[in-house]
């Protein structure tokens, strides 16, 4: 997926039985990231309503790097976001590897630095490996969604 539009695609392809996706359009507010979904996740036998947000990216080096994606105000915006709430990610596909490598909003200070790829990501989803499917980052959502938050321990 070397677009951010092939990217958007194949999430939607693969998700939409699950999710309710919308494509935010940069002329709505500065930094607000690229796609917004709502799906619910089963939780001790009551289905929970799960909203999450995520900025598309693709990394066109040979070697994976992250440093300069983001503009300004998407990294103010995923901070302040990433304090009130734990389902911002930033999924960024590598199609030199061809993965997606996939990390929390509250991270993002660390990938707007990273000049070497250094910084671990949450998760990594293969374009070519049948186990590597979206579902698994969903579950990951829907888990850190509903981790409490408190004060002293931030995003």
């Amino acid at each position: 997926m070397n677009t951010e539009t092939a990217l958007w695609k194949a999430i939607k392809q693969k998700t939409s039985s699950d999710v309710h996706w919308t494509r935010i359009e940069a002329r709505v507010g500065a930094g607000i990231p690229d796609i917004n979904g709502a799906y619910q996740w089963l939780v001790s036998g009551r289905l929970r309503g799960i909203e999450i947000w995520c900025e598309l990216k693709v990394c066109k080096t040979k070697s994976y790097k992250t440093a300069g994606l983001w503009r300004p105000a998407q990294i103010a915006w995923q901070t302040a976001r990433s304090h009130k709430m734990r389902n911002v990610w930033n999924l960024v596909s590598h199609p030199q590897a061809e993965v997606i490598k996939i990390y929390s909003g509250s991270r993002i200070a660390d990938l707007w630095d990273d000049k070497e790829g250094q910084v671990e990501p949450d998760m990594v989803l293969r374009y070519r490996n049948p186990y590597d499917s979206w579902s698994m980052f969903l579950e990951l959502a829907a888990a850190r969604a509903l981790e409490p938050m408190t004060e002293d321990r931030g995003p």
